[in-house]
């Protein structure tokens, strides 16, 4: 056997391990009592948002939570970060937003800046995404053409482990744009923001069960309904105390 044919039937089979996990993972989510999830929704956002890492974010992106994916609820994190104070100011410094926008099936999405939740209409799949343009027909800001980079990347998973593995739901979106950015980010010579993703407890897998490919990206923290989970020495050197 040649070493291109190990290397497929290799990919093959961490394929196969992902698809199993995927399954498992998507029923205990579905099993999950719906009183306990929208607990630890609560919770994880909290924490979030008393960190002093978000609060000193002047840039990020954020996923826009689906309850039909069962995925960790961002819609307080979005409404605090777009929603004015009664002073008129926003929550903490002025926070800049981009969000994802699926293009196609090859795995390509962008993140686009919104102001409001209103710049969010329902796609085809019923999941809230930004359109291109504005009400006014200008064109959005891209992240990936933005003049600044990006402090933060709030991210969703199906799966995680302590040793920043995520598994995804098998587009292979996130890793893509991710590992994008990163290159831009070298390119540019900025620093690179922390890759944080949100998890319910029963997300959080034992070490190294997680299987990975040369094209998955590890995030550098967790946040658990039991507290934030720094992992990479960037998360332990931003998220001190």
């Amino acid at each position: 056997m040649s070493n291109n044919d190990q290397e497929a039937d290799n990919l093959e089979l961490v394929f196969k391990q992902k698809r199993i996990i995927r399954s498992n993972v998507r029923q205990t989510l579905k099993s999950m009592d719906p009183s306990l999830r929208s607990q630890e929704d609560d919770i994880i956002q909290s924490i979030v948002l008393e960190a002093p890492w978000f609060k000193s974010s002047k840039r990020l992106c954020a996923y826009i939570s689906c309850s039909a994916l069962r995925e960790v609820d961002t819609s307080k994190l979005l409404s605090q970060i777009l929603s004015p104070a009664p002073d008129g100011n926003k929550l903490q410094t002025a926070k800049i937003l981009y969000v994802p926008r699926v293009e196609d099936k090859n795995s390509n999405m962008r993140m686009f800046n919104i102001s409001r939740i209103d710049d969010l209409v329902a796609n085809s799949m019923n999941i809230l995404e930004p359109a291109s343009v504005d009400a006014d027909g200008n064109a959005r800001e891209d992240v990936m053409h933005a003049n600044d980079p990006v402090d933060l990347f709030i991210l969703p998973g199906l799966a995680f482990d302590r040793s920043g593995r995520r598994l995804g739901r098998g587009g292979g979106y996130y890793d893509t744009f991710l590992k994008n950015y990163k290159e831009l980010a070298k390119e540019k010579n900025w620093r690179l923001p922390l890759f944080v993703a949100l998890s319910y407890s029963v997300q959080i897998m034992d070490e190294e069960v997680i299987p990975v490919t040369p094209n998955d990206v590890l995030v550098d923290a967790l946040v658990s309904p039991t507290g934030v989970i720094p992992i990479t020495s960037a998360a332990l050197g931003r998220m001190k105390p």
